[in-house]
This record gives structure tokens, sequence and C-alpha cells, in this order.
């Protein structure tokens, strides 16, 4: 080969490694959490998973990105910094409002698939209904918690009940609405009406049955709330169809795998993806607005 045909060889080589290495890029996970560093080792093994699994579609690493609340997830995921977001159905509606971020499957986080939340009391307190809790308290977890607040306070908020948010369970409780507060966790909320600290708890009934123990024969259930996913994986505005449909199969044949059940079972014990029925999705397309409204941008 003499010289002038080498040159453009040459030329054509470095082009196609260089323009190879340019298409490739990391796969980024996101999900909201003021715990960053926890959040990030549960994530890091699932995302480095899917990486591998999408390596066709020029995915050579796998990165973990933790939002600081709804309004930065929404900007990462606009902006192409995190491709998928594993979280709540509420709150994932949420940042979908402002992104446009899609919906494309089911997650079982420890075997349950959907969950409901219910609104409790001692079951001596003398109160038999939602009005029954006007000038009295119930407790949430978090304002950030979609079985310990959002989804309970929507129901409670469908039957015409207002909540006025007060300082502690011990402040001056409103005459004409029910106060609410926040305990932090679920077994808070428990101990807060089994103390009578509060007059009614909210939270997942799974996980009512499970921390109540004991004690769960001295508690009634008040109201029960539609059932929802327990999670739901979410992808960027930008994704197009021909990837979104290659994570979509790799997350729904992840727990025909051998490796792809580790991962699983050490992601949070998820048991399997699927897709998410046209029923439910239809039924969050009625959640957003409220939702929305409910938790803004935060």
């Amino acid at each position: 080969m003499n010289l002038k045909n080498a040159v453009p060889l040459a030329c054509l080589c470095l082009s196609l490694l260089f323009g190879h290495t340019a298409g490739a890029r990391s796969l980024v996970i996101g999900t909201i959490s003021d715990e960053t560093v926890k959040e990030t080792r549960v994530f890091l093994p699932f995302a480095k998973y899917l990486a591998t699994q999408l390596q066709n579609e020029g995915v050579t690493a796998g990165e973990v990105r933790i939002a600081r609340n709804i309004a930065h997830m929404a900007e990462l995921l606009s902006n192409g910094e995190v491709d998928i977001f594993v979280d709540s159905p509420l709150v994932s509606l949420a940042v979908r409002a402002k992104c446009g971020s899609r919906l494309v499957a089911r997650r079982w986080k420890k075997g349950v698939a959907e969950y409901r939340s219910v609104v409790f009391v001692r079951r001596d307190s003398g109160i038999q209904s939602l009005e029954d809790l006007k000038g009295r308290v119930i407790a949430f977890e978090e304002a950030f918690s979609s079985s310990g607040y959002i989804l309970p306070r929507h129901t409670i908020a469908t039957q015409g009940v207002q909540l006025a948010a007060m300082s502690g369970p011990r402040a001056a409780r409103p005459a004409e609405a029910t106060g609410y507060v926040f305990s932090g966790d679920d077994e808070n909320t428990i101990e807060w009406v089994l103390r009578g600290l509060v007059d009614a708890g909210a939270m997942s009934l799974n996980g009512l049955k499970k921390r109540a123990g004991d004690d769960i024969g001295s508690l009634d259930v008040l109201v029960q709330t539609e059932n929802i996913p327990r999670h739901v994986v979410s992808l960027s505005p930008g994704t197009s169809d021909e990837f979104t449909a290659a994570v979509q199969a790799v997350l729904i044949s992840m727990d025909q795998n051998d490796e792809g059940r580790w991962i699983l079972e050490n992601f949070e014990r998820t048991t399997k993806f699927d897709a998410i029925p046209d029923q439910t999705l239809d039924m969050l397309e009625e959640f957003e607005k409220p939702v929305t409204a409910l938790i803004g941008g935060n």
C-alpha cells in the first residue's frame, strides 16, 4: 500500500474509532432522597447490571444520581442527566407533570406489586368516620411518603375533610378542621395513636399489619384508599422508542436469569418488574392533577 492510499485509510479508522467512542455513554439511574450515600449503594449494582445488558444500545457504564426533590429530579430528566427514574408512583406523577417523563414499568418491591393506605384509630376512641376527626389530629409519616401522606391525604380530601397543619401533636387543635402532624416514621405513628398523643394515623395497610404486632386488635381501620403500584420506573422525556423498548425488555426479563434475580434480591428485595396494567395507568392519570396540586414542586 502506498502512502497516498494509507493516509485516507488511517483517517477512516480513526473516524470509526472515535465515532464509536463519542456515541458511547453512561446509563444514569436516579431517585429522590436526602440519604445520598445510602441510596447510591442500593441503586449502583442495579444501574451497572442494566448498563451491561444495554451495551448494544451504546451504554458503557452505569451511574446513580440522587435528586434533592421533585423539581430537581424533573430538571435532571429534562436535561438528560438522568435516564431512568425509580420511585413511588405519586412522586413519579408529580415529576412527570413537570417534565413529561414516561412511566414504563412497575416494580414489585419486597414481593408486593400494589398497596393501599389506611387511616386508623384506637378502637376505644369513639371515632367512627372521617367526619369525627374534625377538631382532632391525624399523624402522617413525612411529606414525601406516598403511603404515609400523599395517598391517604388525597383520599381524605376527596371526602371533604379539611386539613390544617400543626407544629406538633401538643399544639392547639383547629376547631373547624382536622389537624395534622408528621411523625417521622410508621412506628411513631402507631405509638402516637396508641398513647392518645394523636387521634388517628395513616400508613400502608401492609405496614400497619406488620408493625402493630399484638396491638393490631386495639386499632380500627377508618378508611382505605385505592390500590396503587408499589414503585414505578420512568424514563426521561427525550428517550427514543427504541431505547424505551430495550429498557423495558431488560427489566421484565431480570427475574428469568440467575444474575438478574441476584441483582433484584439485593435491590431492596425486588421480586420483578412488569408492564403497568392499562387500568392502573388509567387510574394514575386521574391521580396526576390532584397529587401535583397537593405536593407541588417540592
